[in-house]
């Protein structure tokens, strides 16, 4: 479960990635299913590729933290991958199970942000850490409770959907401006958008769209002006200190990329947690170890935001993490085409699975992080559900062909 996961037991994605391939081995070694598992190799074989070039080709950080952040970095998409190879199907007291987990981790995520307003972080410190935490939890829980709320015709009933209003609302103590984005998503989306919306555009359709768009930047305008614009352009006001780190993060991100094509510094060398855990090299050469939250006393802002993480993996990282989610949507793409009502609350939650992780990465590093696993996780399903509606028609495809 995601709150005990969060400080109890911290470990438990690394355990659950240990799982993941555990399983995969099993069933190449007794079934024979290696090919099955042909993304999982050509995963391994990138990151191995990226290990070797980090160890023979720079002397960032020492072959330990170099294999540390290999781990951290891969977790993420192995659990997807290995959930997709499998391609796993629920029975209806499995989602009830999942939804019942779900209202717990929303039930104490939202009762842990209401205590705040009274006791101050006593109980979320020790519980959830941070308060971003507890909006993650939250949102994660949700899409979950929703995809295991769709029946057997593609709809979720009133009793449902009410319940994922009152969860959304919630989330909103977390105060958190990408929480605020994703809650105007996922209202765009559960309530408001309809399969076919853009073949039918017309003046109405436009105005809903602008508005969502407009609500959803100025949700989050005030956090953007503070971390990217103020705190960039206002650097010796002691208030803005804080906030000049992520911004130098990102500019020396873009210079890395240009300074290091096509494939980088390599690993536990830029805006990973190993390379502040055994501060790297790298950040002397670009004059970050002055940068207060940046510094080797201070290296608290260094793992604040995954995408100038990014940089470690050179142009070929960047072009690659951005094929994964193209790759990602087609299969989730064709539930809508195959059935846009049987599917389209299935095709919503898989949208917004992907608007959560890539919105969470500009100021986080949710996707290596419990609830950014989880979100792969429940991705991986919905992917599958795509593969195998595209292996069927595929199918019939060839049959047909052979009839004609």
């Amino acid at each position: 479960m995601l709150i005990p996961s969060n400080q109890l037991l911290k470990y438990a994605d690394e355990l659950m990635s240990v799982l993941f391939l555990g399983i995969t081995l099993i069933d190449c070694v007794l079934n024979r299913n290696w090919k099955r598992y042909n993304l999982l190799w050509l995963l391994i074989a990138v990151f191995s590729i990226y290990a070797i070039y980090s160890i023979i080709c720079f002397n960032f950080n020492t072959p330990k933290y170099i294999l540390k952040d290999l781990i951290i970095e891969i977790k993420p998409f192995l659990p997807f991958i290995v959930i997709f190879a499998i391609t796993p199907s629920f029975t209806e007291k499995d989602k009830h199970i999942l939804k019942i987990i779900a209202v717990f981790n929303v039930v104490i995520a939202a009762l842990i942000l209401l205590s705040m307003y009274f006791i101050g972080d006593v109980i979320l410190s020790p519980v959830l850490h941070h308060v971003m935490n507890a909006g993650t939890t939250i949102f994660v829980s949700i899409m979950v409770y929703l995809y295991c709320s769709i029946d057997n015709f593609g709809y979720v009933n009133k009793k449902n959907l009410g319940a994922i209003v009152l969860f959304l609302i919630s989330g909103l103590m977390c105060t958190r401006s990408k929480y605020y984005g994703e809650f105007v998503l996922a209202v765009f989306f559960i309530f408001i958008y309809r399969p076919g919306i853009l073949k039918n555009f017309n003046i109405k359709h436009a105005a809903l769209i602008v508005s969502v768009i407009a609500v959803f930047i100025g949700v989050g305008w005030s956090k953007f002006e503070f971390y990217f614009i103020k705190g960039s352009s206002d650097i010796f006001d002691p208030n803005m200190v804080a906030s000049f780190a992520r911004p130098i993060l990102y500019v020396t991100s873009g210079i890395i990329l240009y300074d290091y094509f096509p494939l980088g510094t390599g690993l536990a060398s830029f805006a990973s947690f190993p390379s502040a855990e055994n501060y790297s090299k790298l950040y002397y050469e670009y004059g970050l170890d002055k940068i207060w939250g940046l510094s080797p006393t201070m290296p608290d802002f260094i793992c604040d935001a995954y995408y100038p993480l990014l940089a470690q993996f050179g142009i070929v990282g960047v072009i690659l993490f951005i094929y994964f989610w193209i790759y990602v949507y087609g299969y989730i793409k064709i539930l809508l085409r195959s059935d846009s009502v049987l599917y389209k609350y299935t095709f919503c939650t898989g949208v917004l699975l992907i608007c959560f992780v890539l919105i969470e990465s500009i100021a986080s590093t949710v996707i290596t992080q419990n609830c950014g696993m989880m979100a792969m996780m429940l991705l991986g399903v919905i992917c599958a559900k795509g593969k195998e509606i595209k292996e069927q028609l595929e199918e019939e495809n060839i049959t047909d062909n052979g009839k004609i």
